[in-house]
Order: C-alpha cells, then sequence, then structure tokens
C-alpha cells in the first residue's frame, strides 16, 4: 500500500507541477534554484546499468547516490526529485539509501556486520582452508557457522544465510546448512580405492571426511546405512557423511586399523643390522644397465640369519634383478654362512606384499620400436656398471635371491642389484631383506629417460611473462584506421540489435574484487521465472567481462607477422588451449610502431585457426607492402552472441513456465494421427539389425574423415541412401504420402529411436521440450535426421530450424539430411555466420549456402539448418514467436542456457515443439568466468530440465521405459561402437549400466589378439608412466617426453604391427595440453605418421576411431591442497567420459597412477585396469597394490 501511495503521489505531485517548469526560460538548463524540489520516499524498482528508477516514476543516475551504498532492487531510498526538461520526466537529483537495508555502521557497534535482514544463498562449496571456507567463489564462511553434524567438503551444495560486511563489501555466511540430505540404508560398498569409495556406483565418499563407527574400517562389499547430502564430486552427485556397518563382509572389518606408519617401520633398520641407505639408481638411458651394492652389516653381538633377498614386484616390467657378486666386492671382516632356507619368515612383516610375487609377462617392445639401436657401455659409465653384452649372458633372471647364510658379530655381505633400463620415466621398486626374525626393505628408484626424448626436449627455459599491452595513444598522437571488408558486407541486415553494454557498476565490483552479490543478489537465488532475465544477464555480462579482460592480457608489443602467400599469419602462443580465446571472423587491431607521433592502425579479421598459427585478413594494399615490421596487436571480443543471447532472453519470457520451468503435464492432441505398426517396427530387431548394419557396411563409400565426423550415428543414412539407391524406385515411393505415410525414412533404427521418432511426431507434451538422451555411440543424430524428415513430411505446414551450438555439428546435420536422398529441391538451406569463410564449408554442405545468404530468402525455407548464434540473425529481419513450428537443438548438452534460447525464442509459445538432443554426462558449454561458473552458467538447458521433477529419473514410475517419463525423454541405450570391455566402465559411472553392446563384433574385436595386449581378449591397455611434466618458453602449456614417446611408440606398434595393421586414419591420440600435441605431432613426423590425428578431447567430441591413446601428461606427485585445480583438465569427468568412449576397438591410456588416483573417474579407471590385469609399466601407489592378482 505505501508503494501504491507513493506512485499516486508522484503522479499527482509530477502534473501539479509541470506548467510552473515550463514557465523557465526555453532551452535552458534549470538550475535546484529554479526549480520547485520535492522530497520522496519509495523504492528502487530498477537498476540496469549506471541508472536506476524509483517506483518506476523517478530517474537516477549512479552520481546522485551520496554515500558508497551499491543499490538494489528493492532498496528503501529518499530521493531529491525535480523535472528533468529533456525527458519531461521526473529526476532524482539526490538519492540516498534508507539505512537499515544494507549498512549503518553507527549501529554495528564495530560488529563489522550489518543489521539487515539476511538472505539466503544457494550455492556450492568451491574453496576449504583451515576453519573456513567460500561458498560460489566469494561468499565467506566459518566452520562455526556450519550447522552441527555437517563438515563440508568441496562440490557441496549448501544453503546459506548470508550479510554483506559494510566494510569489505563482502558476503559471509552466518549459517551453512546442507541443500539437500537423506539416508539410505542396506547399501553396498562398491567400489574402494586407497582413501575414496563409492557406494551402491552412485555415493562417494572419502575416508577423509568420513565418520565411522568406533573401530570399523570400510571394506569392499561391505552392507552399509549411510547420511549422505548433495554434492559434486567428479562423475557423483550424493556424498556420504557417514557409514555405519550393517553387515560386514569378515569378521576383520571391525579390527583395529592397521598403522599407517607400517611402511617406514619396514624401513628402518632392526637386530642391529645396518643397511645401505643409498639406494637410487640417478638416471639412465634406456637400454643401458648399471650395478648397485647394498651392502648389509651386522653392527651387534649374535649372528644375523639372512633367510632371503627378494622384491616386491612393483615394477611389472622386470627391470630390476639380483647378480651374484664378484669376489672383491666380499667383505674381509666376515663371510656370509650358508644355511638351509627358511620360507616361513612373518607375512605380516613384509607389509603384506608377498602377494605381489606374480609378475605379468611383458616383453620390453617398447623401449626399441622405433629405434632398435643398443646403447654402448659408455652411454653408461658409472660404477659397477654392465655393458650390453654383460647383462644380456644367459643366467637365471630372479627377482629372489637364494638364501644367503648369517652374517657374523662385525660382518658385512654385499647384495648385488643390476637395473636394466626398460620403460622411460621414474620407477620404483621395494627391495626386501628377509631375516628370521624380521624384515628390512628398501627403495629401489631409477629415472629412465630414452634417446627420442632428445628430439622434444625443453628448447627455452619457461618464462611465463605476459607480453606488455602497446601504450596509450596520447592527445597529441593522430591515429589512421585503414579498413577493409566489413564483416556484415555480405549481408545488409537491419542493425536494431541493442548493444546490452556491461554495467559499470558490474565491472568495478570485478576489477575491485568487491562482491558480485552486491550488484546482484539475485544470483544466490534458485533460478526461477522471477529472476531469470537478471540472474542471466548477469552471468553473461561476467562472462564477458573475463573475456575482455583477458583478451587484455594477451594484447602483444613488437611481434612480426609470418607470410603464407598473400596472406599474413599471427603466431599466438597459447592460443590452441584458449589462452586467448579467439574464432574465425574475429576482429584484430595491429598498430605500427610510433613514427613522428602518428601511429596507423590497420583492421584485421582471423580466418583460420590452426593450432598457434592465426590467418588474418587484412588491407590488401598493406597485405602486399608489410615488410616485417614490428607490430603492435589488440584483440577484440566479438560481442555478437552475447547480444544475441540478451536479445533472446528478452523475449524468452513468452514461453513462460510451462517451457522453462516445466512442473505439470498438460497432453495435447496428437500432430500426427496414424498407425505406426510397420513391418520393421518389431522388438526382436537387434541381431537383424546388426547384420543389415554389417551388409551395408560394404557399400559405405565415404571417406575416413567423414565417415569419422558422424561416427556416433552408425548406421545414418548415408548408409541407407546407399542401400535406397539399388532398391529403384524407393526414394521415388518416399514422395508419395500414403505409401511412406507407414514407413520410416531409415528402417535401420532400433525400438528407443523409433519412440523417440514418434513421440516427437506426435508432439503430445508440446511446448514441453522433449528430451532425446543420446550417450555415446547411440544414433542420436540419426534419431534427430529421422524425426526432422518425418516432420517435413508428415505436417505439410511445418517449418523446422535444426540448430547446433558449432558449425560442425550444424555442417553434419546438413550432410545427413542431404545424404537421406529424400528431401525435395529447395526443401533445405544452411545460414552460416556471416563472419564464416567459404572456404572452412564442405562441398556437399555448399550446395545449401549460397540461398542462406539472403536470410529473407533463407526463412521461407521450411527446414533450416544454421548454429544457435546464427539463428538470431532471424530477429534482425523481423521474424518473431510462432514462425517455426518445430526447433531441433542438436548437441544442446554443449550450448549455455542462454545461448540454447535464441533459436527457442522463434518457435510458437502455443503449438511449437521443442527438441533437445544431447548427452548431459558429455561436454557442456565452454565459460572461462569462475564467477560465471560458479552461478550456473556451465549448466546447459538440457542438464537443467534434466534435473526438475518431471524429466528426473525415476525407476519405480517409469522401470518399465528406461526410467524416464516416455512423453518427455527417450535415453537411447544401444550403443553400435564400442567392444563390451571399454563400455562398462563408462556404462557404471555414467549411464546406470543400461548400455547395450550393439557394435559389429567383426570390427570391435580385431585387435583382440594384439601382441602388446597384456591380457587377450580384453583390448584396454593402462601404461603407467612417472614422466616428468615440464613447460618452455611463453607457453603456458605443459608437456611430458616420456608420455609422448610412448605414444609415438604405440603408433608404431599399431600402424606398422606384424598381426594387426592399423590404418593411420583409424588411430587417434587424445591429450590435454596443446605443447604435448605438438611435442607428438613432432615425434611422429619423425617416423611417417604425421597423418594420425592428435588433438584435445573437444576435438574428438562426436567422434570415433578403432584405436584411441590418451596422454594425461601431469606427473607432479607433490600433494596439492586441491588436487583437482591441479590435475585441471583432468578432473572433469565430462571430458573423461568423452575421450574413454571414442575407441571402437582398444584403448590406450597413458598416465602418472600416483597422480591420477586422485580424480574419482581416473581412479575408477585404474581400478578396473588393475582387477583386470591390463595394468603395466611403472609401479602402483599402494593403495592399488593389493587389487594386483
Amino acid at each position: 500500500m505505501l508503494r501504491l501511495a507513493t506512485k499516486l503521489v508522484a503522479f499527482f505531485w509530477r502534473r501539479a507541477d509541470g506548467p510552473d517548469e515550463d514557465a523557465g526560460p526555453p532551452g535552458s538548463e534549470l538550475a535546484e534554484g529554479d526549480t520547485k524540489l520535492k522530497t520522496v520516499q519509495g523504492v528502487v524498482t530498477r537498476y540496469c546499468s549506471d541508472y536506476g528508477m524509483i517506483d518506476d516514476l523517478i530517474y537516477f543516475s549512479t552520481e546522485a547516490v551520496t554515500s558508497k551504498v551499491l543499490l538494489n532492487v528493492g532498496q528503501e531510498v529518499i530521493a531529491v526529485v525535480q523535472e528533468d526538461k529533456v525527458s519531461n520526466g521526473l529526476k532524482a537529483i539526490r538519492v540516498e539509501a534508507v539505512s537499515d537495508k544494507w549498512e549503518d555502521d553507527s549501529k554495528n557497534h564495530g560488529s563489522g556486520l550489518s543489521i539487515s535482514s539476511p538472505r539466503v544463498l544457494i550455492g556450492c562449496v568451491t574453496s576449504l582452508m583451515e576453519g573456513a571456507g567460500y561458498i560460489s567463489q566469494t561468499t565467506y564462511f566459518s566452520l562455526e557457522s556450519v550447522c552441527q553434524g555437517f563438515e563440508p567438503c568441496k562440490g557441496d551444495w549448501v544453503e546459506a544465510e548470508y550479510w554483506i560486511r559494510p566494510g569489505t563489501w563482502n558476503s559471509e555466511a552466518i549459517s551453512v546448512k546442507p541443500l539437500r540430505y537423506k539416508r539410505v540404508d542396506r547399501v553396498c560398498i562398491s567400489s574402494l580405492c586407497g582413501r575414496n569409495g563409492v557406494i551402491d556406483d552412485s555415493i562417494f565418499f572419502t575416508l577423509d571426511s568420513l565418520k565411522l563407527a568406533e573401530g570399523y574400517v570400510p571394506r569392499r562389499h561391505d552392507v552399509v546405512s549411510a547420511v549422505v547430502v548433495e554434492s559434486s564430486q567428479s562423475c557423483y552427485v550424493w556424498r556420504a557423511l557417514c557409514i555405519t556397518p550393517v553387515k560386514r563382509r569378515d569378521p576383520a572389518a571391525f579390527e583395529e586399523p592397521a598403522d599407517e606408519s607400517c611402511g617406514a617401520l619396514l624401513l628402518k633398520n632392526k637386530g642391529d643390522i645396518e643397511v645401505t641407505r643409498m639406494t637410487n639408481f640417478g638416471t639412465l638411458k634406456e637400454g643401458g644397465s648399471k650395478n648397485m651394492v647394498v651392502w648389509i652389516e651386522n653392527k651387534g653381538d649374535i649372528p644375523q640369519n639372512l633367510v632371503s633377498c627378494k622384491l616386491a614386484g612393483w615394477d611389472k616390467a622386470k627391470q630390476f634383478r639380483f647378480q651374484t657378486p664378484d669376489k672383491t666386492q666380499m667383505c674381509p671382516v666376515g663371510s656370509l654362512v650358508p644355511v638351509s632356507e627358511e620360507r616361513n619368515f612373518s607375512d605380516e612383516n613384509t607389509n603384506s606384499l608377498d602377494s605381489y610375487q606374480k609378475h605379468t609377462t611383458r616383453q620390453a617392445s617398447e623401449s626399441g620400436v622405433v629405434n632398435d639401436k643398443e646403447v654402448s657401455p659408455d652411454d653408461c659409465a658409472c660404477e659397477g656398471e654392465d655393458g650390453d653384452e654383460e647383462q644380456r649372458k644367459p643366467g637365471k633372471q630372479v627377482s629372489e635371491l637364494e638364501p644367503g647364510g648369517f652374517i657374523p658379530p662385525g660382518g658385512r655381505a654385499p647384495i648385488v642389484i643390476v637395473c636394466d633400463a626398460k620403460n622411460s620415466g621414474r620407477c620404483k621398486e621395494l627391495l626386501l631383506l628377509c631375516f628370521s626374525n624380521f624384515v628390512i626393505g628398501r627403495f629401489l628408484e631409477v629415472n629412465i629417460v630414452s634417446q627420442e626424448e632428445s628430439l622434444i626436449a625443453v628448447r627455452e627455459p619457461f618464462s611465463w611473462k605476459k607480453s606488455k599491452s602497446s601504450t596509450t595513444l596520447t592527445s597529441t598522437k593522430t591515429t589512421v584506421v585503414v579498413t577493409t571488408q566489413k564483416r556484415n558486407s555480405r549481408r545488409q541486415l537491419p542493425s536494431f540489435l541493442p548493444q546490452y553494454p556491461i554495467p559499470d557498476r558490474l565491472k568495478k565490483c570485478v576489477e575491485q574484487k568487491i562482491d558480485i552479490l552486491t550488484f546482484q543478489p539475485l544470483l544466490a537465488e534458485l533460478l526461477n521465472m522471477s529472476n531469470y532475465k537478471e540472474k542471466f544477464a548477469t552471468l553473461l555480462w561476467l562472462e564477458e567481462i573475463h573475456a575482455e579482460t583477458e583478451l587484455k592480457e594477451y594484447n602483444m608489443s613488437g611481434v612480426t607477422l609470418k607470410r603464407n602467400g598473400d596472406l599474413l599469419v599471427l603466431e599466438v602462443p597459447g592460443l590452441a588451449e584458449s589462452r586467448p580465446s579467439l574464432y574465425a571472423g574475429d576482429k584484430l587491431i595491429l598498430r605500427t610502431q610510433e613514427y613522428s607521433g602518428h601511429v596507423i592502425e590497420y583492421i584485421g579479421y582471423v580466418i583460420e585457426i590452426h593450432e598457434e598459427d592465426v590467418t588474418l585478413k587484412l588491407n590488401p594494399e598493406f597485405e602486399q607492402a608489410y615488410n616485417f615490421e614490428p607490430m603492435d596487436v589488440e584483440f577484440t571480443y566479438n560481442r555478437t552472441t552475447s547480444r544475441r543471447c540478451h536479445f533472446a532472453l528478452e523475449h524468452i519470457i513468452h514461453l513462460g513456465v510451462k517451457v522453462l520451468f516445466p512442473e505439470e503435464i498438460i497432453l495435447q492432441s496428437p500432430q500426427v494421427m496414424g498407425n505406426w505398426n510397420h513391418a520393421q517396427d518389431t522388438k526382436n530387431d537387434g541381431q537383424s539389425a546388426i547384420k543389415s548394419r554389417k551388409a551395408m557396411k560394404d557399400h559405405t563409400t565415404h571417406v575416413a574423415k567423414e565417415r569419422r565426423a558422424g561416427a556416433q550415428d552408425t548406421p545414418g543414412p548415408a548408409a541407407f541412401a546407399e542401400k535406397s539407391t539399388n532398391m529403384g524406385a524407393y526414394v521415388n515411393e518416399v514422395q508419395i504420402p500414403k505409401v511412406r505415410e507407414k514407413e520410416f525414412f531409415n528402417p535401420l533404427l532400433n525400438e528407443n529411436q523409433k519412440l523417440a521418432v514418434r513421440r516427437i511426431l506426435s508432439g503430445d507434451c508440446r511446448p514441453l521440450p522433449y528430451i532425446l538422451f543420446g550417450p555415446p555411440g547411440t544414433g542420436k543424430t540419426v534419431t534427430i535426421i529421422e524425426a526432422v524428415l518425418q516432420v517435413y513430411y508428415a505436417l505439410p505446414d511445418s517449418r523446422i530450424l535444426v540448430c547446433a551450438p558449432s558449425n560442425s555439428a550444424a555442417d553434419l546435420v546438413c550432410l545427413r539430411l542431404h545424404e537421406s536422398q529424400v528431401l525435395r529441391p529447395g526443401a533445405m538451406v544452411r545460414v552460416n555466420a556471416t563472419c564464416r569463410f567459404e572456404e572452412t564449408v564442405t562441398d556437399a554442405v555448399k550446395l545449401y549456402c549460397k540461398d542462406g545468404e539472403d536470410i529473407w530468402k533463407a526463412s521461407r525455407f521450411r527446414i533450416i539448418v544454421t548454429t544457435c548464434s546464427s539463428a538470431g540473425l532471424f530477429y534482425q529481419i523481423g521474424v518473431r514467436v510462432g514462425h517455426f513450428t518445430h526447433v531441433f537443438v542438436d548437441e544442446a548438452g554443449q550450448a549455455s542456457e542462454p545461448e540454447c534460447l535464441i533459436p527457442l525464442g522463434l518457435v510458437s509459445d502455443a503449438n511449437g515443439q521443442i527438441v533437445l538432443a544431447g548427452d548431459p554426462m558429455q561436454l557442456g558449454p565452454v565459460i572461462k568466468s569462475r564467477l560465471a561458473m560458479a552461478y550456473g552458467l556451465n549448466v546447459s538447458m538440457l542438464e537443467r530440465l534434466m534435473s526438475r521433477p518431471a524429466y528426473l529419473r525415476d525407476e519405480d514410475a517409469f522401470g518399465a521405459c528406461g526410467a524416464y517419463n516416455p512423453l518427455l525423454v527417450t535415453k537411447l541405450v544401444k550403443n553400435y561402437r564400442s567392444h563390451p570391455a571399454l563400455l562398462a566402465l563408462p556404462s557404471r559411472l555414467f549411464y546406470h549400466r543400461e548400455l547395450e553392446v550393439c557394435a559389429d563384433p567383426e570390427v570391435v574385436t580385431s585387435l583382440l589378439g594384439w601382441e602388446k595386449l597384456p591380457k587377450k581378449g580384453f583390448p584396454l591397455i593402462f601404461h603407467g608412466v612417472r614422466g616428468s611434466e615440464a613447460r618452455e618458453g611463453r607457453s603456458p602449456s605443459w608437456f611430458n617426453a616420456a608420455e609422448a614417446v610412448q605414444v609415438m611408440r604405440y603408433c608404431c606398434l599399431l600402424a606398422r604391427g606384424l598381426s594387426s595393421q592399423v590404418s593411420v586414419s583409424d588411430i587417434g591420440v587424445i591429450t590435454p595440453y596443446r605443447k604435448q600435441v605438438e611435442k607428438i605431432k613432432i615425434l611422429l613426423r619423425n617416423v611417417d605418421l604425421m597423418d594420425i590425428k592428435v588433438g584435445s578431447v573437444e576435438e574428438f567430441q562426436g567422434q570415433e576411431y578403432l584405436a584411441i591413446i590418451i596422454s594425461t601428461v601431469r606427473s607432479n606427485e607433490d600433494r596439492f591442497e586441491d588436487d583437482r585445480y591441479f590435475l585441471g583438465f583432468l578432473s572433469n569427468s565430462k571430458r573423461f567420459n568423452v575421450a574413454i568412449t571414442r575407441p571402437k576397438a582398444l584403448l590406450i591410456v597413458l598416465g602418472n597412477p600416483h597422480v591420477l588416483i586422485r580424480d574419482p573417474c581416473f581412479g575408477a579407471l585404474l581400478e578396473y585396469s588393475v582387477t583386470n590385469g591390463v595394468y603395466t609399466g611403472c609401479d602402483l601407489p599402494p593403495e592399488l597394490q593389493s587389487l594386483q592378482k
């Protein structure tokens, strides 16, 4: 009522005082003395940028705000108001906040916190330190404010009450509790690896924060009850707070926990026996050998019986062995007196290491695949060293030395150990000296380097110094701008798209590290209809601020451009890892060095990006005249997509709660009526489909590159098109509606794919989005293609917009629709971004691009294929809500929600059908701002909708239809890509064990006999490499030379193997760091295998290869406070999922198990590899050694 009364008073006051204002001098600016001022109390109703509105009537700017208070919508204020002559409206010349809202230092009496009502924050714990932590990056909390019984961990979702501390303008939580928690009863511990474990394949726990019953040590297969909280822990969404055993696997489960110091005790001297402590062989060249003498000295008064010497078997390559000592090495004081061998020494004293004596026979082929040269003794000149000939003499290469006998008091005995360098990287083995009553251990360590590593050694020391940006021009200097063809020269479109400038207050918050919640407290709330626009607008601005700041840091000074024909190329270190982030069409400014007070600017546009080389389009005269003069480079941020997202946010509101926050399902009359009992639509189509695919495989003639680009769609329209060509009149038949009315265009669709097409065609729940959940290799895009064709033919009045986040994904959809050979000419158009260059488009897709140049003409086509961002072009020609009847978004999981809204804003809000296809468990949107990520911009619309009640997995309600409501979600589960052994782990970690193996057996079993498999018939290798990570030059990217060499050797073994040769086009190498990509390519070029694709995970999304090799690179074994931050790329479960689901027949993973064990996903892969006997390479961390068979 007060607010309404204020509005009324303001309205009448304005009308009454209006004539007096008009009496002033015409055209003159009113001073305060010329105007009758009014004091009004009201509420801030808008605050968008540097201005705001009070009660939606009174305008004010930030200059009018009297104190440092950061105003917010809802803030009560007192304003001194006058009429603005320019706008003829009301303007506040002074605005003062009512003190009981955010601050009143005088009332706080030094307590530091404002006395305003606390606000509620929903967020994730992003960091922890001693006694405190942060929620969503910025909100501080003390552990004293956490509710009793809850010990937060990074990743936990919490609900907190917070205040703004006026002195620092930072938010501080005064109470913290779990957002969601529950109790689970009688569930089984399904995995336990080191200090991390998993309950029921879905609940993560770590012994570092787990509350346990006294004396209870969790064991695998124990049945327990647990209290769990919602938490983002890699691929798991729940974390156990406490565990109570219900049924123990054995009575030993309640024994006292093992003494963690037993390893240290093993290394201690005992029984007056002293053993050499220096047992590091140092660095050896691969293929070399070195001897070391370990002395055992008895300093006691009684003889000690050395029963045996043995190796624990940590090193699976058997690089360490014993050798009978020379007589000259025998001690002069005493000697070993032979005794009968005793085998019954205490197993406990060996720290349970005797169980590792079983060795997997492994050839050292990796050590000399490319270069079979023997290393001369001179290469390993060290004391006690053997040459190659001597070390290869026939003899017993054993991991256990025969019993030696007694060592008398004062006596010494030597043990000679030989290290034969076979595998690159660091290696550790455990030497066990077993005496009658005790065991003494010593670690044997060596670092082995290969000859090939010298090819990719560090070229210059790492020096990460940001380039100095070019100096700001003074007013005395003039700048001449030489323009080139403008970005929009191909299209003369109305440019009414608003600018949506970043608010200065928000920039100040970020730059001055003021808490973002002081600018937009709505960020703390759960997303809802009332805060939807404001929240996403702020997140988009945060991402822009980060992008602009990042680009400024990468500005370059005094650089020289290279030539590539008539074009100029700029080398940008770190570019390939998006440091900085550039795209084709982005604008750059090149400045000449200052000369006589003048600087010339050249505007350039990015044509092509290849690794770290950027090809530019500049003024033709400059391109010809450039003579390698040094230039300053300024990167500029392309705001087009961001502005389209803001525009979509304004227009998407018409879709309302029913689309953005669907709750209830209201069934609509079906769009298409018909009997879908086709001849092909049988439930026993599994085997026949495989046979059909196998038969059609012989007819497929696409090149490997095109086949891989749409590999997950096997079998696809391309294969069907080949068959339909041989079927004569089939294509003509489908053009007759009555004939094709009851047929699928692709007869090879499986049951779930057909179900999805039926649901889309029927549109029972429109306008609620229909989700096609497509795990890797399940034919998601094939289903989309079929659905588009069905809608096109069954609904003559339909207008279909098909979008994807990237050009490559949109091109693939266009290509598959083209290959279906069932579309009439003129039915489809491919609309490209204005800045996309023709050279990047394949010939088949170019056929559909010409009509896409004219957006008005393109808008009249019935099928339009474009990217989510480029769909914004239709807004610029006046296309509005309801123009499209159907909007398909493929790879929707990779688009941010505002980006996904761009095409959705063009669909009918009454009868429109929205289809989102993708996989929330694979790569999501690329978001750089940590603040924007903390508040949810990295969550796609697909992923957010699938977490809403209507879309949630519910096995009880929908167990018979794939656990999801079939009206809203269809999950594809038939995998046509991978071998069962490769599919088992991702199916368990990400897809509830539901993926079914339907791949062509002939393909996926083709490498089961490969000679280098540790376990024949199991096409997985985890090769442990304890290499060294390094950086060089100005590039921040990491590389690992030992892993790179091993990758090259595996490539050679695959491409040039005697038994199972693999085409280079069927081998892919995935590594997360661009510098590692560069080093691997150097090695492959050196052995003439440069055609093997090497790239990041992002470059492999949506593709498949017969064999995949993954190099994880990171190898620093020091403990870090935040292991996930240290692991960087590796700690992303979605990136992990994409990487391990690319291969069809063979997966090889190279990495340091001592580092990777810290991540739940890689820990699960290590556990899976060790238990199945496919681990090879360096020694394992202690937590995995007990799993070895």
